[in-house]
């Protein structure tokens, strides 16, 4: 289990104060098996959120440089592939991750880092970060808070949206790694939207405080 972490997850909860506390869930995959992993897959034992591809395959775990540990990706970088998420235990209004693999061999002006979040298949928001300052680490963290969802998709898009379609000089080339996937644990109180703000800012520690862990890789 990454100490750092569900430091600051602990935090981020202490942050809630008067509010209603809601509890948290964190999939950081430490744990599973490395390698390639079918559409639908799942860690143990948080069976409420399936893992897909755009594409329909490419899943993998992965542990290596810009990974923070074990670590989800979709391959490759050529094909416009991305990872997608849906929850299956109903509808979800927290999500947070982390994110690596901004190298700055394989971004150009403009490229981003985007979260769509859907209800019944419809999206219902969208949280977008510019790819600044690219450094090759897990080290930057996305989320949303503003409206219940069911399913949600993390890709890496040039300035138009459009994903990964073959690297510099074209539009964004990066394999998406994610991780520390945290989303709100249902049947439990709901937090006032402000109180899920404060939790978004404690979050974004994680990143720094992960820093010290980290080891470099190629998109």
């Amino acid at each position: 289990m990454k100490t750092g972490l569900l430091a600051a997850a602990c935090a981020a909860g202490l942050v809630l104060g008067g509010s209603a506390a809601q509890a948290l869930t964190i999939i950081d995959f430490e744990g599973e098996t490395l390698g390639a992993q079918a559409d639908g897959y799942a860690v143990t034992g948080f069976e409420e959120l399936v893992f897909t591809t755009e594409l329909g395959s490419g899943l993998a775990l992965y542990s290596g440089t810009e990974s923070d540990g074990v670590s989800l990706l979709a391959q490759n970088d050529t094909n416009g592939n991305f990872i997608r998420g849906t929850f299956t235990d109903g509808l979800h209004s927290f999500l947070s991750l982390t994110f690596g693999n901004d190298d700055p061999n394989f971004l150009t002006a403009g490229d981003q880092a985007v979260l769509t979040v859907f209800k019944a298949g419809t999206m219902v928001g969208q949280t977008i970060l510019m790819l600044t300052g690219p450094n090759d680490l897990m080290d930057q963290t996305i989320g949303f808070q503003f409206a219940q969802f069911d399913s949600w998709s993390f890709a890496y898009t040039n300035a138009a949206g459009v994903p990964s379609t073959g690297g510099a000089g074209a539009n964004v080339g990066l394999i998406e790694v994610i991780d520390n996937i945290t989303y709100d644990t249902l049947a439990t109180g709901v937090p006032e939207p402000a109180a899920w703000a404060m939790m978004i800012l404690g979050f974004g520690g994680v990143g720094a405080m992960a820093r010290q862990r980290r080891r470099l890789v190629a998109a």
